[in-house]
């Protein structure tokens, strides 16, 4: 339904400048549109729907042009000679300023100025006239003069907003920075004049209104009035109405305003402004602007009707125009709120895989919601503790959970129609609608380094964190934190974040020079968040203690310190590698515990199925059946089983080393457990994936190889394959996954529970040979513990669904 509103509005207008006096003849004006052509200097602001650098947008140097094209129509209308330092806008119209200056005092004009707008910091925006001198002591009188008769005119601009009151009328060598002396077009002038910055042009609701060509007119006029007041010209017995169109609610969102100001208010564009008597007719831009304006009109009063599709028309009576003058009338136009209320968009939508436990529920209406009747109106089954929020002026309602909704549960959501918007109209029905939530509600910190109670922490470490989820980029040098035992916070360096594909994510950092002895302190916050805003929701410390660099009594076999560009991954023998220069062993020196170098082994798989095989160019050291051999390995975590190659008459044997289940240096040893007696000749190395999402891809570092006739560590030295947890793959997996274990098998129940401790599936584990393959068909995506009972022993493995 269509309504137009009737006003009877007093005037709102300056008063007229008394007529009178001579006209401008022998009056000679210089004006100088500032800068020229389409330039990195020529001060572009980029505003949609213009892109950086579209000459159709706004730039100053085109916006001062049209301002000066315009004035000096006024100025020559009204007899004055002038002469314009540029008339188009390229390149080569950007002339010197000090050119521009003595083209003016060559011709002896009676005034010079140079037409501008200035920039400062998106917020600021106000009249500036700069004379040259000082403030209050020009070094010319007359350009003092007319600055504040320039001033005056500018700021009595209602359809514009001034974040400043103050007069800014100031002398060019106080304002500018003391080595300047002043500005360069006014430096060298011998003839009175000035500076004009007419407006803030980086304030983006002052950018769009320089886009309207009349709101350009209409400085121009207002510069023209103050010549006409300071040299006796007649600026005509015509006067003006104009102002802006804009919405009586809803506020601009896009970019910042002054605060509390008029601008707030969102520009209605392509409003229908129709002036009586004379049926003239505005039409208002669509550049967020809202402007409109009527010139040359007799005096008297007007009729303005204001129209505009989805609004609600306004007219208004008795406009008063006078002559010389401008009569503003700013109308706020009420939205068209006769229709009921309709939901246009809500959320969740439901989905095959679920939908994300941290979701929100979300309306978005037709008109801005009467939010009591939306608390009223709404309810979700099973219950959920949560907080309305309202968004984009009302017109998007939210609740928001207290806490991340239930994992596997179908919610149920009911908005009855009782709800209205602010017009007082409510829905014609309830709306209702579904959703099931997957079966992860918190982020799960898979794996760490250290772990907690570790005593042999290396001084020059890693630490790394694998989570199930992204995690998110902000506060994470809040969230996570290493302490020593004072509670001093310890610096990193070399910070990686989420450096895995997929859904997983990961933290990892560099530690530099701990001290040995000392005991530190790692703290994950609770509130650590995933992109989806699930948390870990509990703190999280872990403690560890540094060891001196363990330095065995042995000597060394091999040190890494000789070019690695005779070293080869060995393609035949490798299995499921990325193509191009993902795998590969290199020299490097950013991290070496021995000598200048070490060797850093770069992996990539395409499966997780996957091994990679790097070989010296020879055998640079034999051992034998019952020999210990030591290496320091940098590692990252990827739970990835690495073996040492040794080959014997033609056939090579892998001696399983270590299961990279640490990250940063460790030193690792092993027994070398060999088929028969002899000299086995060293030939490289067998990094295997563990098929974990953390394995398909990273670095190991390897330095100082040493060989002993007896155990160097005292620790374990009967390094396999890992047997006390099962190898999932792929992970995350869609249809169904593998197990894999060495040790006894036989057909073993097994429990999949969701992260709430539920089971949500069973069944029995068929082993063909170490590999067992189980469905997970059906299953929501999410985070799962996979407990599988074999004949020797329960064991427990985290699989993720996608």
């Amino acid at each position: 339904m269509k309504k137009i509103l009737r006003f009877l509005i007093l005037p709102l207008f300056f008063a007229p400048w008394v007529l009178g006096g001579q006209n401008l003849s022998g009056v000679k004006i210089y004006v100088n549109p500032g800068h020229g052509g389409f330039n990195s200097d020529d001060r572009n602001v980029p505003i949609p729907p213009f892109a950086l650098g579209d000459t159709a947008g706004f730039w100053e140097s085109k916006s001062n042009l049209v301002k000066g094209l315009h004035l000096r129509s006024l100025l020559e209308s009204a007899g004055a000679k002038v002469i314009m330092s540029r008339v188009q806008n390229r390149t080569e119209d950007d002339r010197p300023l000090s050119a521009i200056a003595e083209e003016a005092n060559v011709n002896q004009v009676d005034f010079m100025i140079s037409v501008h707008s200035n920039a400062f910091n998106s917020v600021t925006n106000y009249v500036l006239m700069l004379f040259h001198g000082w403030d209050n002591n020009p070094i010319l009188p007359q350009s003092m003069e007319l600055a504040h008769l320039f001033f005056d005119n500018l700021f009595s601009n209602q359809a514009s907003q001034w974040s400043y009151s103050g007069r800014q009328v100031r002398g060019d060598k106080t304002f500018a920075p003391e080595s300047w002396d002043g500005y360069g077009v006014l430096r060298p002038l011998t003839v009175p004049g000035l500076i004009s910055e007419g407006s803030f042009h980086d304030y983006l609701p002052e950018t769009y209104r320089l886009m309207n060509r009349e709101y350009k007119h209409l400085e121009a006029w207002h510069l023209f009035r103050a010549f006409c007041q300071y040299y006796g010209g007649n600026p005509g017995n015509r006067g003006k109405i104009a102002g802006t169109v804009k919405d009586s609610y809803r506020k601009v969102t896009d970019y910042p305003v002054i605060p509390n100001s008029k601008d707030q208010w969102l520009p209605v564009n392509g409003a229908r402004v129709t002036l009586q008597p004379g049926d003239l007719v505005y039409q208002v831009d669509q550049l967020n602007n809202g402007f409109y304006c009527f010139d040359n009109l007799d005096p008297g009063n007007y009729r303005l009707t204001f129209e505009a599709d989805k609004y609600t028309g306004k007219v208004v009576e008795n406009i008063r125009v006078d002559s010389a003058a401008v009569t503003y009338y700013l109308c706020a136009l009420e939205q068209d709120r006769s229709d009921p209320m309709v939901v246009e968009d809500y959320g969740p939508r439901d989905a095959p895989e679920g939908v994300s436990a941290a979701s929100a529920i979300m309306f978005r209406f037709n008109f801005e919601v009467d939010t009591t009747s939306f608390r009223e109106a709404f309810s979700i089954t099973p219950s959920v503790e949560g907080t309305f929020v309202w968004e984009d002026q009302g017109r998007i309602a939210k609740f928001v959970p207290v806490d991340p909704l239930d994992v596997s549960t179908e919610y149920h959501v009911l908005l009855r129609k009782s709800v209205r918007h602010i017009g007082n109209l409510a829905m014609e029905e309830d709306f209702s609608f579904s959703f099931t939530t997957v079966a992860r509600n918190r982020l799960t910190l898979l794996n760490l380094y250290p772990s907690d109670g570790m005593e042999t922490v290396f001084p020059f470490t890693q630490v790394r964190l694998h989570f199930d989820g992204r995690i998110k980029n902000e506060l994470l040098t809040s969230r996570v934190k290493i302490v020593d035992s004072l509670g001093n916070e310890i610096s990193r360096s070399g910070v990686e974040v989420n450096t895995f594909s997929g859904k997983v994510g990961s933290y990892a950092f560099l530690l530099n020079n701990l001290l040995p002895g000392s005991s530190y302190k790692l703290m994950i916050d609770g509130d650590l968040a995933d992109s989806e805003g699930l948390t870990l929701r509990d703190d999280q410390f872990v403690n560890f203690r540094v060891a001196p660099v363990f330095v065995p009594e042995a000597p060394v076999v091999y040190d890494f310190e000789a070019t690695a560009t005779t070293w080869r991954v060995d393609t035949l023998n490798s299995k499921n590698l990325l193509p191009g220069t993902a795998n590969r062993i290199l020299r490097y020196s950013g991290s070496k515990l021995a000598g200048s170098y070490s060797y850093r082994l770069l992996y990539g798989f395409s499966s997780p199925d996957a091994h990679v095989v790097v070989k010296p160019p020879e055998s640079y050291f034999t051992v034998k059946n019952g020999a210990f051999l030591g290496l320091y390995l940098w590692g990252d975590l990827s739970e990835n089983h690495l073996s040492l190659l040794f080959e014997k008459d033609g056939l090579v044997t892998e001696l399983p080393f270590a299961e990279i289940d640490f990250a940063g240096w460790q030193f690792r040893e092993v027994k070398a457990e060999l088929p028969d007696d002899g000299e086995y000749g060293f030939a490289g190395f067998k990094l295997e994936s563990a098929g974990t999402p953390f394995s398909g891809g990273g670095a190991v570092y390897f330095d100082n190889m040493v060989k002993s006739e007896g155990p160097m560590t005292g620790g374990r030295t009967d390094v396999t394959l890992p047997q006390g947890q099962i190898a999932i793959y792929p992970n995350p997996a869609r249809e169904l996954f593998f197990v894999e274990m060495e040790g006894p098998l036989c057909d073993s129940p097994y429990r999949i529970c969701d992260m709430a401790g539920r089971m949500v599936r069973e069944g029995y584990a068929r082993f063909e040979g170490s590999r067992a393959a189980i469905s997970v068909a059906g299953l929501k995506p999410g985070t799962y513990v996979v407990t599988l009972s074999n004949c020797g022993g329960t064991r427990n493995g985290v699989l993720m669904v996608k």
